[in-house]
């Protein structure tokens, strides 16, 4: 049996192969007659295959798109790679940038050329009234390097289109420092449930992903440390855990820290489930006591860092409490407050050896 049919606005072929029955839906009625005829001359000379072996060798022979990469090796892989915050960050430019530009075309369609238009087309985009900035610009492109990178390991690509394209340089400018005094007045108007992880920010400088998945077991009131755990489930920066001692100041903030019985998770939810994002109300706490500009947990890091340098402790020590593989990075991190520098700049002084008379009074 094999006919021509019409069902809505296109045109079928209906037929039997091999006891299997095929039926292909083609868009025009002289298209349909045609392939039919053809389907029978291949039949009679042996030299016919079935759709349903058909499609799987052409899926198999065929360049994977962009898209398809990504859904079927590349997230999957990310996944159990990196952090879920990572995978999570990878996902979102996907899907918000790199697969609406680039994701329905085939792996070995897209060239240099392609990747360095996307970085010039997206530096000239816009967010409100401000340019997309030079990072924001590069992380999508480590994104494409990485998608090239690995389909040319998995031997899904034989180039790599994206190895020769440059990343902008950046030039980003730190975070203002918050003098004592603002630390302080922000504490004292955030929220109860607030307080102590603003004050872990502080006082123990941790990163926010860390601050959030704190839990009661980590904190060891008989030492009076902090242990900022790499375990299953959520693992730090650098995969390794940390013990940082609690600053007197810290403790009764933990101390009258509100907990939900049912969390293990220090910062966390009425549903015990830990927070998300607290920049609305670290927004609102910091505008109460009157700071200008924007505040962040990552700048109240950079403020534990800097002050503990200023207040004379060792380096290598802060280094540890970071969480930093190098020196240069803490030292990256550390800045110096006005007031700090306008003491230690009285500090200096060329005539301490007068104080015994002058050079020609000891000649």
């Amino acid at each position: 049996m094999a006919r021509v049919f019409k069902r809505k606005d296109a045109w079928w072929i209906d037929y039997f192969f091999e006891g299997t029955r095929h039926r292909q839906k083609i868009g025009a009625r002289r298209k349909a007659e045609d392939a039919l005829t053809q389907i029978r001359s291949m039949i009679a000379t042996g030299e016919f295959v079935a759709p349903n072996r058909r499609v799987t060798a052409d899926v198999s022979n065929r360049a994977l798109s962009l898209e398809e990469f990504v859904a079927a090796d590349l997230l999957p892989w990310s996944e159990h790679q990196h952090s879920a915050t990572h995978h999570r960050r990878l996902r979102g430019i996907f899907s918000k940038h790199l697969l609406p530009r680039f994701g329905s075309r085939s792996l070995d369609s897209i060239s240099t050329k392609d990747i360095e238009s996307y970085k010039i087309a997206r530096r000239r985009d816009k967010v409100g009234a401000a340019l997309v900035s030079e990072a924001t610009v590069n992380r999508e492109l480590c994104c494409l390097k990485l998608v090239f990178k690995k389909a040319v390991e998995w031997k899904s690509l034989d180039v790599n289109p994206a190895r020769d394209v440059k990343t902008y340089k950046e030039s980003p400018e730190p975070p203002r420092l918050l003098e004592p005094r603002e630390i302080d007045g922000l504490l004292m108007e955030c929220p109860d449930w607030l307080k102590g992880l603003v004050a872990c920010a502080v006082y123990a400088g941790l990163r926010s992903e860390e601050l959030l998945h704190l839990q009661w077991r980590d904190v060891n009131w008989e030492n009076g440390e902090l242990l900022v755990a790499s375990r299953r489930g959520h693992h730090t920066k650098n995969y390794t855990s940390r013990r940082i001692p609690m600053n007197p100041e810290l403790i009764p903030y933990l101390r009258h820290h509100p907990r939900v019985l049912k969390s293990d998770f220090v910062f966390c939810k009425q549903d015990g489930k830990p927070f998300k994002d607290i920049r609305v109300s670290l927004k609102q706490a910091a505008k109460r006591a009157g700071i200008d500009g924007f505040v962040g947990l990552h700048q109240l890091r950079h403020a534990f860092c800097s002050h503990s340098l200023m207040g004379g402790i060792d380096p290598r020590t802060v280094q540890r409490w970071m969480g930093h593989k190098n020196l240069q990075t803490t030292e990256g991190y550390a800045h110096t407050s006005p007031d700090h520098e306008r003491a230690a700049i009285q500090k200096l002084s060329y005539t301490t050896w007068h104080q015994g008379g002058t050079k020609a009074d000891t000649a």
